[in-house]
């Protein structure tokens, strides 16, 4: 018995710190200040702009955070439009998903839409630069 409780806590134990490395992947940016901080922290980085409330958000939001484990030297933010509406409005995001890509805390990319391809594309495209 005390050998499946072992299992069952070693089992539980690497889920938790599988889902906890993968919220720490993408950053949750709560007010324009977090998000201002965010960017111009980073030499290169992502926003992703989202809503609970969506379907196409919610479709990639997997995508963007596998993207987050493989580019590593990329920063990935995510901001809820109806939590940091000021941000949002900042921004001037008219739709969701809304990606913005960042190089030395200036914007150089930017599209709306759940397109794995694109987001995949130009998160390539910014590691390179």
């Amino acid at each position: 018995m005390s050998t499946l409780l072992t299992k069952t806590a070693m089992n539980m134990t690497r889920r938790a710190t599988r889902s906890t490395q993968r919220w720490m992947s993408v950053i949750n940016l709560s007010d324009m200040d977090a998000t201002t901080k965010f960017t111009d922290g980073q030499s290169k980085s992502v926003l992703y702009f989202t809503a609970t409330w969506c379907p196409p958000c919610k479709m990639i939001k997997e995508p963007y955070e596998k993207l987050s484990d493989e580019f590593t030297e990329i920063g990935f933010g995510k901001v809820d439009v109806d939590d940091n509406s000021e941000t949002a409005a900042d921004y001037d995001i008219t739709g969701v998903p809304t990606f913005i890509l960042f190089n030395d805390g200036e914007q150089v990319g930017r599209f709306s839409g759940a397109d794995i391809d694109k987001l995949s594309n130009s998160v390539a495209k910014l590691d390179e630069e």
